[in-house]
């Protein structure tokens, strides 16, 4: 798994998950950092509509109707069905960009809402959860989940030589069973995200605006700790990534960083992705 991430709280907030070349949220300079990896985006998803989420937007769809990349490659963008904000950015570009050399396709996701990426033998599908940001816009969280195979439970006791038996006699779909694995977890925003929305997710990106509940003055963002028992509570399998950190916190994160950057008694890895800083993840 590759991301790039970039999140600084008010500011600008996208983070680019390669290996399906999708966009979550296009905050400012997505288009200036992401340079010709722009053209390879095929999806944004976006989970609400405010300023340092959405405004990036404007400069993807021209950069990749105007630069030296390749101008025929379809753009979907999937956002809150509804949300207002979004809606006016829409009308903002269709505006501004009269003439453009790919189609430009914006569809309203609603939760619970699929949307297909890869059909092959594993194929892979985003879906839309609910989110808590503000009380009067409609945010979103997606989920990267990939449709996999493993032997039947009921099965799990026979030798090697029996299933292969089984599966000439009977045809693989008599062993194995599907099961869909959530690969990668985005909430944007959010409050603590309702672990039954990510659970048993590989890799978790949770808001973590706050290190010090003291310094939350709204219910509208999270603070590490809700973060980390989310992804306790959810058994996230590999890493959370604690993204939308404010840069009140850029003296403490560097002392953390300092440290290690770890934090013990975890079954997950912990990252906090420094404010204003490209993080990149191979």
């Amino acid at each position: 798994m590759r991301l790039l991430m970039y999140s600084k709280a008010l500011y600008s907030t996208w983070i680019y998950y390669s290996a399906d070349r999708i966009l979550f949220d296009a905050g400012e300079g997505a288009s200036s950092i992401l340079g010709n990896k722009a053209f390879a985006i095929r999806h944004i998803f976006l989970s609400h509509g405010h300023a340092d989420h959405i405004s990036g937007l404007i400069g993807l769809v021209n950069i990749r109707n105007n630069a030296m990349g390749d101008k025929e490659k379809q753009l979907s963008v999937y956002y809150p069905k509804d949300n207002f904000l979004i809606l006016e950015m829409m009308k903002y570009i269709s505006r501004t960009n009269r003439r453009l050399d790919y189609q430009l396709e914006w569809i309203p996701v609603e939760p619970g809402d699929r949307i297909e990426l890869l059909d092959c033998q594993m194929p892979r599908y985003v879906e839309a959860f609910p989110t808590v940001h503000v009380s009067n816009e409609v945010s979103l969280g997606y989920n990267v989940v990939e449709v996999r195979h493993r032997l039947k439970p009921s099965l799990a006791g026979l030798s090697q030589e029996e299933i292969v038996a089984k599966v000439r006699s009977q045809g693989r779909d008599a062993v194995s069973e599907n099961y869909h694995q959530k690969l990668f977890s985005y909430g944007g925003d959010s409050v603590a995200i309702k672990p039954a929305y990510i659970a048993d997710t590989e890799v978790l990106c949770h808001d973590t605006t706050f290190l010090d509940e003291s310094d939350r003055k709204e219910y509208k963002h999270a603070t590490l700790t809700e973060a980390i028992a989310c992804a306790r509570d959810a058994r996230v399998k590999k890493h959370l990534y604690c993204v939308h950190i404010s840069s009140r916190y850029k003296a403490q994160l560097r002392k953390i960083e300092a440290a290690g950057g770890q934090l013990d008694g975890l079954d997950f890895e912990v990252t906090l992705v420094p404010p204003g800083r490209i993080t990149v993840v191979e």
